[in-house]
């Protein structure tokens, strides 16, 4: 049948090109990509290894062929968990996919029985994939998620379908039927849908890659490259939006490491970044906070939503004292560094967080004027304490 030639030798080149391409894109994926990509290539080399390898004796073609459709379904699988960062179960669908290939090359080689051979290979590889759907679907949140995982379940309901319609259609041990059964135009219509919802699925996740690639160059336009803290304009998409005229209640914190120029001047920038890193891990371990950005140089401000301006302070005093106790000796600063900290709430006049950020900002000021190494709050008189802490030389 020509169309069944020419169908043949289109489908394994339009998977090569997918899985090139899913290959291509992993450089800027999460990881998944890579894993679609050998999978489809796999794919394409399990549907072309019948023309490529002509001249081989049916049953070793057969064999082969399944090596790659059954390294396709794991890698398939494998992506998927990957995608969606749920534990990979290696070993358990290393040891399942093996056990299914072995029975099925038994049936290849030991049997000679290709009707059992089809129902076997088809219901196992589909069994691959549905412990990968089992194992993400609670996860799939966005539409491209659901997309995918949708388009994974269609391939597992046309593969139930398809052996359904086998063994109803054909009779254990009466290859005529089996042989009449093949060579139908029903089964060449079979075949094609198969192929049209595997296609299907890797647009899918063609989708699913490029939606991960915007979103990667997206949160790295969005973050500080030193801390992968937020930056000015990732700390404003990550507010919370303005409702009803007025801005949400909440803390807003600005932080300042006390005299940092002096640690650059002295111990050189590579100190000074591991202060800055430092810092940064005592905040996210301190502040409750939605958004969490690096401004620029030594300044951090931090929203803290539904958080009191006393709540808020008790944070920032336990982040102020974890941050002067840490030792830097490793990265060749000898002494104690210390930061401060200016903190207020929003109001209800307050039409943006910068209103309130504003008044954190004097806050701070006032800190450094009063001797540093403290936190002022809003509406509070400078708190007394001891003289700062300054590097010990």
């Amino acid at each position: 049948m020509e169309q069944t030639d020419n169908f043949a030798y289109l489908l394994p080149f339009i998977f090569l090109v997918f899985g090139s391409i899913f290959l291509i894109a992993d450089r800027w994926s999460d990881g998944s990509a890579r894993y679609w990509g050998l999978g489809y290539i796999s794919a394409a080399l399990g549907f072309a290894f019948p023309i490529l390898a002509y001249a081989l004796p049916l049953p070793a073609q057969a064999v082969l062929s399944n090596v790659f459709f059954y390294a396709a379904f794991f890698l398939y699988g494998h992506a998927m968990l990957v995608r969606f960062r749920r534990p990979t179960l290696l070993l358990p669908r290393l040891l399942f996919t093996l056990t299914a290939f072995a029975a099925v090359c038994w049936f290849i080689l030991v049997e000679e029985d290709l009707r059992s051979q089809l129902a076997i290979g088809d219901s196992s590889l589909a069994v691959l994939l549905v412990i990968a759907i089992f194992s993400v679907w609670q996860f799939a949140k966005s539409a491209i998620d659901r997309l995918l995982v949708g388009m994974a379940s269609m391939v597992v309901l046309e593969t139930a379908v398809r052996v359904t319609v086998l063994l109803l259609s054909t009779s254990a041990g009466n290859f005529e039927s089996l042989d009449q059964f093949l060579s139908s135009d029903y089964a060449f219509l079979m075949q094609m849908a198969a192929s049209i919802v595997g296609f299907i699925m890797a647009l899918a996740v063609l989708g699913s890659v490029v939606s991960d690639v915007v979103m990667g160059h997206r949160d790295a336009a969005c973050r500080d490259p030193l801390t992968g803290l937020l930056n000015r304009r990732g700390f404003e998409l990550a507010l919370p939006e303005v409702k009803g005229g007025a801005f949400p209640a909440g803390a807003v914190i600005v932080g300042d490491i006390d005299y940092f120029k002096q640690v650059n001047d002295r111990f050189g920038h590579a100190a000074g970044d591991h202060v800055i890193i430092g810092f940064a891990q005592i905040l996210r371990a301190n502040l409750r906070s939605v958004a969490i950005a690096r401004f620029g140089g030594e300044e951090f401000v931090s929203f803290l939503p539904g958080i009191g301006r006393m709540e808020a302070a008790d944070m920032v005093e336990k982040a102020r004292f974890g941050f002067a106790a840490m030792s830097w000796e490793d990265h060749g600063v000898d002494g104690t560094i210390t930061a401060s900290f200016g903190v207020s709430t929003t109001a209800p006049g307050d039409h943006s967080v910068h209103d309130a950020l504003a008044r954190a900002d004097a806050c701070l000021y006032t800190a450094k004027n009063s001797g540093r190494n403290r936190v002022v709050t809003e509406g509070q008189r400078p708190p007394e304490g001891p003289p700062p802490l300054r590097i010990v030389s």
